[in-house]
Formats: C-alpha cells, structure tokens, sequence
C-alpha cells in the first residue's frame, strides 16, 4: 500500500475510512460528540512552511468525514490538537498515548475541554490506532 505524506488530502481521506469500518472505535465512541483537528506545527527546518491541520467529523462512533480542514472547520471544531512532526511521529507509531502526550504537554489541547477528553482514553487510543494503519510519510524521514 502507498505511503501518504502526514495530514496530506488522501491520508485525511484514508484516516477517516478507517475509522469508520472500526468496530473497536465505533464502540469506545459510542457517546464521544464533536469534531476533532490534528494540526502539525509549522517548522520551516523540515520543510513546513505554515500549520497543516485535518478535519475529523466524529459522532457517536461515527466518521462523518475526513479532510484537509477549511477555515470554517478550524473556527468551528470542538477540538483542536496541536503537535510537532516528532511527537505526531511518536503518536501514530504507539510510542506515546495521546491522553498521556496531552498532559504531558508533548500534545497540546489548542481548543476544547480535557475533562471531557480523559473520559474518553478507549476512543482516543482507537481513534490514534485508525491513524496509525495509514501508511505514512512523516516529515523529516
């Protein structure tokens, strides 16, 4: 299967594929509301001149959608989560837990309520896993 560059149009589209055939996401998010934005900082020393950020419509268990956000997705999100292209690496790769990278500050929560984040650890660690099944290209590799 083709590797697809890291928050590129067609790993969004992927992405969002694969979380809608979980069943182990459809179960753990069963009552998650809201949608979710992945932004990988800009950093000019890899190659990425401004931020690039995704767009997942999730709902109860639901992927509604997947793509490269809009600006109106990135006013509108519930959740916007912000890494480097290393701790994004690290993430998707299972070397750092999301819930465990947020509080850490290796993660950082951008927009949205981390309480209601921690109650959902099951949907994250599935929702990262779907993320990780992408082949993918990270910057700097």
């Amino acid at each position: 299967m083709e590797k697809l560059l890291l928050f590129s149009p067609e790993w969004a589209e992927r992405t969002a594929s694969i979380i809608a055939a979980s069943t182990g996401y459809q179960k753990a998010a069963a009552t998650w509301e809201g949608a979710m934005i992945f932004t990988l900082q800009a950093d000019s020393g890899l190659g990425i001149p401004e931020n690039r950020s995704v767009f997942f419509d999730l709902h109860r268990g639901e992927c509604r959608a997947g793509r490269v956000a809009s600006p109106a997705d990135l006013e509108q999100a519930t959740y916007i989560v912000s890494a480097d292209a290393f701790t994004w690496q690290q993430v998707m790769t299972g070397k750092l837990e999301p819930i465990a990278g947020l509080l850490r500050g290796k993660l950082k929560l951008a927009r949205g309520n981390m309480a209601v984040l921690a109650r959902y650890v099951l949907a994250a660690k599935e929702l990262v896993k779907c993320a990780g099944d992408v082949p993918t290209i990270f910057p700097g590799e």
